[in-house]
């Protein structure tokens, strides 16, 4: 469930796009972007930062995203070098396979596989497990369901057990979603049907999330935006953790109304290790 939250979070902190300008030149659409994680006043950087490593991504002329790479510096050659992570492919305008590189290896490690009804709806996500670039099952292997009626949405997520050598069902998300096709409320249920978890949503007028509530940690997270559209107040309260952190953020806009700077400042109280500034640098390409 936390990974759940915190996935949600981030769709904020990565918005690709800007909203609101007066006036602005037409906005292409991008070619790539390559994202970088800097510290302010000596602040480390690490991977709970980011969620993971600096990334350079490719987007299609359709503006779907195409390959993300995994930027790192090899001090040996004194440049950075450019790891393929993950590639996206598509079938009559829909996702219908990502494949995941070992950013060491080179070699596909896992492939994720999307089945669509005639609605164009998702019905099911498959994912399978490669080891030295052969099919295997083993822990990581799963598959989910999806189902839906009227505003609801039901994923029912089977996971293999290497015992039992078969699937099992391990956990069902009901998602609910207001008329302007947001979510408002999803459920996470044990393979029993016991509830493990609640997120409720609330949204403003321009169908931005506005709060979230987490029944399982007990977290409230409050967002407010800037006249962009783009995420400029972050404040979390949790009745599990003490702490209490409070992120702002402020940007730096392109021609076209997209960021290419983001400064976080982040505090907590009690104060830790993870208070301080974090700066994003995100340089981008456009096609013509």
């Amino acid at each position: 469930m936390r990974k759940k939250v915190i996935a949600f979070t981030l769709v904020f902190l990565l918005c690709t796009f800007a909203f609101g300008q007066k006036k602005q030149n037409a906005k292409p659409l991008i070619k790539s972007e390559e994202i970088t994680y800097h510290g302010i006043d000596g602040r480390h950087i690490n991977r709970v930062d980011k969620q993971g490593l600096n990334e350079y991504k490719e987007y299609n002329a359709d503006g779907t995203i195409s390959k993300i790479y995994i930027v790192e510096f090899d001090k040996r050659k004194n440049k950075n070098i450019y790891n393929l992570n993950e590639r996206y492919f598509y079938e009559e305008g829909k996702l219908n396979k990502i494949e995941e590189i070992g950013s060491i290896t080179g070699e596909k490690h896992k492939e994720i596989l999307f089945s669509y009804n005639k609605e164009m709806q998702l019905i099911k996500k498959i994912e399978n497990q490669f080891e030295d670039n052969k099919f295997v099952m083993n822990q990581w292997s799963a598959y989910t369901d999806y189902f839906y009626n009227e505003n609801e949405e039901t994923e029912k997520r089977y996971e293999y057990q290497e015992t039992k050598k078969e699937f099992l069902l391990t956990s069902i998300i009901t998602k609910i979603y207001d008329l302007h096709k947001n979510m408002i409320q999803e459920k996470t249920a044990n393979f029993d049907g016991n509830i493990s978890g609640v997120i409720n949503i609330k949204y403003d007028n321009s169908n931005k999330p506005i709060a979230l509530e987490s029944s399982y940690f007990k977290e409230k997270i409050n967002y407010k935006y800037n006249s962009h559209g783009d995420l400029e107040v972050e404040e979390t309260r949790s009745e599990k953790r003490p702490t209490i952190e409070s992120s702002n953020y402020s940007y730096i806009y392109d021609n076209y109304g997209n960021w290419i700077e983001r400064k976080d400042i982040i505090k907590r109280n009690p104060k830790d290790e993870f208070e301080g500034g974090l700066l994003v640098k995100r340089k981008i390409e456009y096609y013509e």
